[in-house]
């Protein structure tokens, strides 16, 4: 029996741990950085410290799809999200922590990538305005990160600055509702995993295609928030409907967009299921169409649903589902 104190998100952590090979740290997201001609692609990996060393530097067979390990990075503590500008010159790191400076916060540590080795320069650390950030997202324009705070309950928006280095946030916005049932509703069969829905917990925020509006889900208030930004001060502004609610418990986790930028997929990590939506990206708008399980027919048993991501070409839409171990693959939809 777990103990009451420890969180299902500390139980997850450490199981991912332990079952990670000694050489190849639980890695939480690689985004790939840079194509070589033809033969290899390059990829940084965060980690949870001290078991994963910090930041690694792959070079990634594009035939076999096996990984070599180039270079350690280790000036940051549990670097669990990464995401690249999209001119992939700088990276964005969230640091999970609760102390940043002696305060309660996390913080986001910003890198320079040069253009020849792929070697991260740290150009600074801010504070990432609250608890235990996992994860981040550069708004199209390249001036702003996004950051989701899950212990604090909040999402932080960071103007970057000429030489990539964030400043102070612009707009910090809390996520506010009543609390939900532990368990989702709908769960598989046997479902013993339980939700974090004692307060507030923002799992990730991003723009839309458009970068008009700002997308974030919080898994512990079964909430989807939708504001219009206002990309000239770096505000969040409420939108026509500015809240989407989950299924109680379902705890909305991460989402994608389909390429043509009319479709939205949302994962739900406790109930396993990806709600599929229309997008109006003029309004902000979401119209339901679709919901399906990630999880095999007759399933029974515990699993979280994890991440979600569609192919360049919209073709195939990707789920992993964690304690089940297993990635869904489905055709993508215009």
């Amino acid at each position: 029996m777990l103990d009451p104190r420890i969180t299902r998100r500390d139980f997850l952590k450490a199981a991912s741990l332990l079952a990670a090979p000694a050489a190849y740290p639980g890695a939480p997201n690689a985004p790939l950085i840079r194509a070589a001609p033809q033969t290899y692609a390059y990829a940084y990996v965060g980690t949870y410290t001290p078991n994963g060393g910090g930041i690694y530097l792959f070079r990634m067979d594009r035939a076999s799809g096996a990984l070599t390990q180039l270079q350690v990075f280790d000036d940051i503590r549990n670097p669990s999200w990464l995401a690249c500008n999209p001119t992939q010159t700088r990276l964005y790191a969230v640091s999970e922590i609760d102390n940043f400076q002696g305060t309660r916060n996390g913080a986001v540590v910003a890198y320079a990538i040069d253009g020849e080795s792929l070697q991260l320069r740290r150009l600074g650390a801010v504070s990432s305005a609250g608890t235990t950030p996992t994860y981040a997202s550069v708004h199209p324009s390249d001036k702003f990160v996004f950051v989701a705070n899950y212990g604090g309950g909040n999402v932080a928006v960071f103007p970057v600055g000429p030489d990539g280095a964030l400043g102070e946030p612009s707009d910090v916005r809390p996520s506010v509702g009543p609390r939900h049932r532990a368990r989702a509703v709908d769960d598989p069969p046997g479902q013993f995993a339980v939700s974090d829905h004692d307060s507030p917990h923002v799992h990730m925020v991003a723009a839309d295609p458009s970068g008009q509006f700002v997308i974030a889900n919080d898994a512990g208030l079964d909430l989807t928030l939708i504001w219009r930004f206002d990309a000239q001060a770096g505000r969040l502004l409420p939108a026509d409907v500015p809240v989407i609610s989950a299924p109680s418990g379902a705890a909305p986790r991460h989402f994608v967009f389909h390429p043509n930028g009319r479709i939205f997929y949302n994962l739900y990590e406790h109930d396993a299921k990806i709600a599929v939506y229309d997008y109006d990206a003029a309004k902000g708008g979401f119209r339901p169409k679709q919901l399906v399980s990630t999880l095999p027919p007759k399933f029974s048993g515990s699993n979280l649903s994890s991440e979600i991501l569609v192919t360049t070409d919209g073709r195939f839409v990707y789920a992993a589902n964690r304690l089940h171990n297993t990635v869904a693959i489905f055709c993508g939809g215009e």
